[in-house]
């Protein structure tokens, strides 16, 4: 088709109100596919976050359940911010001759399809909740206090310690 016949078809004002229709609608089915496409996966590292939270609190109500008087223990941990991983790049540099003009090219390394993890930055704690059955014996108290602040390094003010509601 030649561009006259062409410029004839959009001169006639129902066919370009139905091209620009056809182009909206393209439009909207492409952002809702994307939109979907990003809310069905789950964020992986919000995922390894989780894993290590709970595994986190289990470990350190397991240790503080030992402290004699605490009997039985439950932890919540809460952090500022997620799991974070640095990964390894490979950056390709090139210059133009002449133009003095310089490109990077930076690709993540990966190995069998994975990339390469080159430090992982845990999470600080924000603050700790626990719950223990011996938590009214002061001495008790200070010792799951102080257990906590060695463990983790958080400060006194950020663990709140409560006796644990019988069941």
């Amino acid at each position: 088709m030649d561009r006259s016949k062409l410029i004839k078809i959009f001169k006639n004002k129902n066919n370009r109100t139905i091209f620009i229709i056809f182009i909206i609608g393209v439009a909207l089915m492409i952002a809702a596919h994307s939109f979907s496409g990003k809310k069905a996966q789950p964020e992986p590292q919000a995922a390894e976050t989780a894993v290590y939270t709970a595994d986190e609190e289990k470990r350190l109500a397991d240790m503080l359940s030992k402290i004699e008087g605490a009997g039985s223990v439950s932890v919540m941990i809460t952090y500022n911010s997620g799991t974070e991983k640095n990964l390894a790049y490979e950056t390709k540099t090139s210059e133009r001759e002449g133009s003095g003009e310089r490109s990077e090219d930076k690709k993540a390394v990966t190995s069998g399809g994975e990339p390469v993890v080159v430090k992982e930055v845990y999470p600080s704690v924000k603050g700790i909740i626990i719950a223990a059955d011996g938590a009214d014996k002061p001495q008790v108290k200070t010792a799951i206090r102080e257990a906590v602040m060695a463990l983790t390094g958080v400060a006194a003010h950020r663990v709140c310690i409560f006796k644990k509601e019988e069941e």
